[in-house]
């Protein structure tokens, strides 16, 4: 039952065990429906998505969605340093503020100033240098390009928003047979792209938790047009090696 359940906690869009995995229209809104009917707190985990990586500040913008709680990383400080922030709304920080009247999360090396300040830095410069905003505008060349590789008969799927892309690979494309995860596929075609001068996460077992290979590509937000241009051509060098 509802009482049984605290909160419900999710990647708005999915990061590298899904694959840049973005939900149908309308899931959000039915999850939140959920979520609000029996009091449940919906958490939005934005470690990876957010902070400008799908073309918007936040993942959760992209479905005009608003969680009670957002936990934010990796991009908050360009991936440089370990810092990791969590927003809330309004009413569940004057709850903590009329019980307790402190939110206890201290950890040895926690409130380190000058990772904040590396935060803050990299707060300014996506504003300052609208970088979010490119990555909105070179969306299409990059997942435009990402879409010709699917002429390879190892491609399953493309997918992705922003500069977070999956290639999801296929042993049979008309059933979407996985390969034979003692074929480590994934990691194979990392070693073999890393050979072509290009680096991408694999990831196995988003099918049935074993079986199921792919790569996650996220660019820098300063990328050209011809950088992912490049980057498209590699991965496209790298199958034609892979067959």
């Amino acid at each position: 039952g509802a009482e049984t359940v605290a909160a419900f906690i999710a990647e708005p869009i999915g990061g590298s065990s899904s694959g840049a995995m973005v939900p149908r229209r309308g899931y959000w809104d039915e999850v939140a429906a959920i979520c609000r009917r029996h009091e449940v707190l919906l958490i939005a985990d934005e470690v990876l998505c957010g902070m400008g990586r799908t073309g918007r500040m936040f993942a959760c913008e992209h479905f005009d969605l608003l969680p009670d709680i957002l936990v934010l990383g990796k991009g908050l400080n360009a991936g440089a340093l370990p810092l990791s922030a969590v927003l809330a709304r309004r009413g569940l920080v004057e709850l903590l503020a009329a019980g307790s009247g402190a939110f206890n999360h201290a950890q040895t090396y926690s409130h380190h100033p000058a990772l904040c300040a590396a935060g803050l830095a990299t707060l300014r410069a996506l504003v300052a240098e609208r970088l979010v905003e490119r990555v909105a505008r070179l969306e299409a060349p990059f997942l435009g390009g990402l879409e010709r590789l699917r002429e390879h008969r190892q491609v399953g799927d493309v997918r992705g928003r922003g500069f977070l892309a999956a290639l999801e690979f296929v042993a049979d494309r008309e059933t979407k047979r996985p390969f034979d995860r003692k074929l480590h596929f994934a990691e194979r075609f990392t070693e073999r792209a890393f050979a072509n001068g290009l680096i991408v996460w694999p990831n196995a077992g988003n099918v049935d938790g074993t079986n199921g290979d792919l790569v996650l590509l996220a660019p820098p937000f300063t990328a050209t047009e011809d950088e992912l241009a490049e980057i498209v051509h590699r991965l496209d060098r790298t199958l034609l090696e892979m067959t």
